[in-house]
């Protein structure tokens, strides 16, 4: 599940790739995936454009609210509310266990039917199987939303697949980011050039999963597709995003970034993500010369 954050949005005249105000880049859940119960620890990318983090008085909260069929946002309008979340703790990190309904609530399980509404129906997985738990948090100023992946029984399928399902599947974990390079070095880059940089992550990263396919009544061997998302206080990305399918075995993935055109040092983050919404970050400083 790819994108597992919506947040303060950046103004529609600009790259999604530029930080010209405060915001949430990224929420990560350690472990990236768990069953209901399990204990999570989570922590976020939250940044301004001079380098510092705008964060202060965060609140982590379990959003448990089911997204109606009629709304197409990530997570359900409700959970911006204050009153229909969970609260599970406050700083920079928090921890808080998985709720006991998630599979019910967000997974394949019967979700429960409120007073006067009509019966909701079992969410549907994303195309590597999962589901997810929405996470949110809040700042003196910010709002934003994480999904951590939650550990559901295999729906519709049989005893025989299920078991072997439970066999072969081992829950998402984390990717990890390598040091960034760059075809010039980033403490010397000449005003208005333009540089190559390189995100790498081990080949470990990249795990590789079943899938259950109701047509065919099988599992499908799967690996995961690795998405970075490019972020700086100036200068310009050819892309906002690049990354590899699950076809690709190469462990890198290359941006070119042009400098601004005066001498200035420019923040830079990069956000790696994997198809099972695991997640990993980084920044750095880049000194733009003369």
């Amino acid at each position: 599940m790819i994108l597992a954050l919506a947040a303060c949005k950046p103004q529609f005249d600009q790259a999604p790739s530029q930080v010209h105000e405060p915001r949430i880049l990224a929420v990560r859940g350690t472990p990236a995936e768990g069953r209901p119960g399990t204990t999570v620890a989570y922590d976020a990318l939250i940044v301004a454009p001079d380098g510092s983090s705008p964060a202060s008085n965060e609140a982590w909260a379990y959003c448990n609210v089911p997204k109606p069929l009629d709304e197409n946002n990530t997570v359900a309008t409700g959970c911006t509310s204050s009153d229909q979340n969970m609260q599970i703790g406050t700083g920079p990190m928090a921890m808080g266990d998985l709720p006991l309904a998630a599979c019910s609530l967000f997974g394949p399980d019967p979700p429960p039917q409120m007073p006067g509404q009509p019966p909701l129906r079992p969410r549907d997985p994303d195309i590597t199987g999962g589901y997810y738990q929405p996470v949110r948090i809040e700042t003196d100023t910010l709002l934003g939303f994480g999904l951590e992946r939650i550990t559901c029984n295999l729906a519709q399928a049989g005893t025989d697949i299920a078991v072997q399902f439970g066999q072969q599947y081992k829950p998402n974990e984390n990717p990890t980011l390598w040091p960034l390079t760059s075809t010039t070095p980033i403490d010397a880059i000449p005003s208005g050039a333009t540089v190559t940089l390189t995100a790498w992550w081990p080949p470990e990263s990249v795990e590789s999963f079943p899938v259950y396919d109701p047509s065919t009544l099988t599992l499908v061997p799967h690996r995961e597709t690795m998405r970075v998302s490019w972020f700086a206080s100036d200068g310009s990305f050819a892309h906002d995003h690049t990354g590899r399918d699950e076809s690709e075995m190469d462990d890198w993935t290359s941006n070119d970034w042009t400098a601004p055109k005066s001498a200035e040092t420019v923040h830079l983050w990069i956000v790696l993500r994997d198809s099972r919404g695991g997640v990993d970050f980084a920044s750095y400083e880049l000194t733009v010369t003369p």
